[in-house]
């Protein structure tokens, strides 16, 4: 019995060690999922960016040709003031160019306040670019170390799950099965028995049962938390002998 509670120690420890490389393996892709997607924000951020360059872009232009136009109105307007032949068609004309130029004021007020937006949104956008080239630098470096340790978690994760094979192979599959049932309610199945206390829970563990789990003639289990019990001097040694 001494020799399989030993290979229960190793097994155990093994159980730890894989569980403890499952986290890492869970960890470090969620790690790469979160700067990927804070550098798809940025570059979401830069398509919207210049998407409302684009649109301010073409309302300057669209108001430079209406401007355009309508200066060419008031010279054509103001040259017919040379032709008109009675005051009223005089004052209609004057009428006509001095709402051309208030419109004219108007559109150019508009257009200086599209090209100062458009500026805004240059440097902005400039901004932007910037700081996703430093950060693409800095993540990527970072990603492809996660990807390397990835990479040597999962061929120590192999070795130990091999590792484990073996020694689950030299299991009593009755003591195996209950070792699993009690590693899936409590997170270990095997507490070391010190000055007849259960380390797993520490409740005290009676005399004539204590002296048992020195004996390790059979299998115990701690009546309070049901581990499998064992006094560590007398085990140190087992799994070597297995």
């Amino acid at each position: 019995m001494r020799s399989q509670i030993a290979v229960l120690e190793t097994l155990q420890q093994l159980d730890l060690e894989l569980e403890e490389l499952e986290g890492s393996l869970e960890k470090y892709p969620r790690e790469i999922s979160r700067y990927e997607e804070e550098l798809k924000g940025i570059k979401e951020s830069i398509s919207k960016t210049k998407e409302e360059l684009n649109a301010g872009k073409k309302r300057k232009m669209e108001k430079e040709i209406n401007l355009a136009e309508n200066k060419d109105k008031i010279k054509r307007v103001e040259a017919k003031l040379f032709e008109i032949k009675t005051y009223k068609e005089y004052e209609a004309l004057q009428k006509e160019v001095a709402e051309a130029k208030k419109l004219t004021a108007e559109i150019e007020e508009e257009i200086l306040k599209e090209m100062e937006a458009v500026e805004g949104l240059e440097a902005l956008l400039k901004e932007k670019e910037n700081e996703l080239a430093e950060k693409e630098k800095e993540y990527g470096q970072i990603i492809n170390s996660y990807n390397r340790k990835i990479s040597e978690l999962r061929n120590v994760y192999e070795t130990k799950k091999q590792e484990k094979k073996r020694v689950t192979s030299v299991v009593n599959p009755e003591i195996l099965s209950m070792y699993e049932r009690i590693r899936m309610r409590n997170g270990f199945a095997l507490a070391p028995a010190r000055n007849e206390i259960c380390t797993g829970c520490n409740m005290n563990i009676p005399p004539q049962l204590f002296n048992e789990v020195l004996t390790n003639s059979r299998m115990i289990q701690c009546p309070n938390c049901h581990r499998i019990l064992y006094c560590e001097e007398t085990t140190e040694n087992e799994a070597q002998t297995a």
